[in-house]
């Protein structure tokens, strides 16, 4: 192997290192924001949370609707 691959070589190592450090630093700044936010610590805990909170939407989008219908046939708006 000549001298300059090995250099061209050293540099992808180099550039893969930064790149692990910049996605690792992103990957702390998610975790710290999910613990803040929405009180979970690891993934599973946050996929629990948003199918709780999808259920919860759900039921309150079902609700709403409910009484958006009941108002409807109170009053006429035509």
């Amino acid at each position: 192997m000549s001298t300059e691959r090995l250099l061209r070589i050293k540099e992808q190592i180099t550039e893969a290192k930064d790149k692990k450090s910049e996605i690792k630093g992103q990957i702390t700044s998610v975790e710290a924001q999910a613990k803040e936010k929405f009180k979970v610590s690891m993934p599973a805990e946050g996929e629990k949370k948003l199918g709780e909170m999808g259920e919860m939407l759900d039921q309150k989008e079902e609700k709403f609707k409910e009484k958006f219908e009941e108002l409807e046939s109170a009053y006429s708006w035509e």
